[in-house]
């Protein structure tokens, strides 16, 4: 029989979570503040309670390691700017620890080093930060599909940080460490290997962002329609369905014309936002490794036409590189 709610649901009181069996165990255990509860949050639907937060060794490690980025990059900044506290705070966004050229260890801090240490810093924080999240899976039993989705998004940061600076051989393929260092990267990255927008594997990611969005919206916007009848309970309903999960699927199935029922449409999504950083991951290792200018192999391989008269070896040609020598004790404007 459905379940019909017809009257708003009191809140029910602040909720403190017991200790996981093991948590005795651990060095650094350690539960930050205590819950409380945010009425404005009800506006929305969704439960007004935040807090605590468990952090265990792992997770302590990973602040740790994360703070110490921070004051790495606090430091290489202040160092730019002389120590100038007015100028650092003038050229905020603009102030970058820029990578050193070739793969051997930086010449000083300001030439590279700084950057070499907030990289190894920041990857010991994810890393910590996913050790903490195995742990917290396996103490409770749990399948590990979110710690392999942590580790997607790694594999990603990895690639840009790491395994395509090793394959170029230079970090300065690298992005710099600062607020605009991605945007400027990405900006960069993409003129300089002829328009990222041709490459394939961009292509797909960018499908697969647009599709688990997709999903996303039409999975919640599904579950609040058919609410009223106990779908939103979706543990339950994947194992014993009831009216509401059947009017779900036979939706889906007449809407986008395949079927999904409740623990489907879960496996959906996760391959789709999965698919979002592999997807990026390929695209990203395979530029100037593999394909020198994305623009002219499309234009070979038939997926944009060439533009106006030039030739084939106009296309082809690329800028003469110039030997440009940049001071690096100065911020960029």
């Amino acid at each position: 029989m459905a379940t019909v709610i017809n009257r708003p649901i009191a809140m029910p009181p602040v909720q403190h979570p017991d200790p996981s069996p093991m948590d005795d165990a651990d060095l650094l255990g350690v539960r930050i503040g205590e819950p409380f509860r945010v009425p404005f949050l009800k506006r929305f639907g969704v439960d007004t309670q935040l807090g605590t937060l468990w952090l265990g060794t792992w997770g302590v490690l990973s602040v740790m390691l994360f703070l110490a980025g921070v004051g790495v990059q606090i430091l290489g900044g202040l160092t730019l700017v002389n120590g100038d506290l007015g100028a650092y705070a003038h050229y905020l966004f603009n102030i970058q620890l820029l990578p050193p050229d070739g793969l051997g260890p930086a010449k000083s801090l300001a030439e590279g080093g700084f950057w070499q240490i907030n990289t190894a810093l920041f990857a010991g924080s994810v890393l910590c930060w996913a050790g903490r999240c195995y742990e917290r899976l396996m103490r409770y039993h749990w399948r590990p599909y979110l710690f392999f989705a942590y580790l997607s998004a790694i594999l990603l940061s990895a690639t840009i940080w790491v395994f395509r600076p090793l394959l170029m051989g230079t970090w300065a393929e690298a992005p710099a460490m600062g607020l605009n260092g991605d945007l400027d990267w990405a900006q960069n990255f993409s003129v300089l290997w002829g328009n990222l927008y041709y490459n394939p594997w961009h292509m797909l990611a960018i499908f697969f962002l647009f599709g688990s969005t997709m999903l996303w919206g039409m999975h919640g916007a599904t579950i609040l329609a058919t609410s009223a009848e106990g779908s939103h309970h979706e543990v339950a309903e994947i194992k014993d369905m009831h009216s509401g999960s059947h009017k779900s699927m036979l939706f889906w199935r007449w809407v986008m014309g395949f079927n999904a029922n409740p623990k489907t449409i879960h496996d959906w999504i996760w391959w789709f936002s999965v698919g979002v950083v592999v997807s990026s991951a390929i695209g990203i290792i395979t530029t100037g490794t593999f394909v020198n200018d994305w623009y002219v192999w499309g234009v070979d391989h038939g997926i944009v036409a060439q533009y106006g008269d030039m030739t084939r070896d106009a296309v082809n040609q690329r800028p003469v590189p110039l030997d440009i020598t940049v001071n690096m004790s100065m911020p960029r404007p």
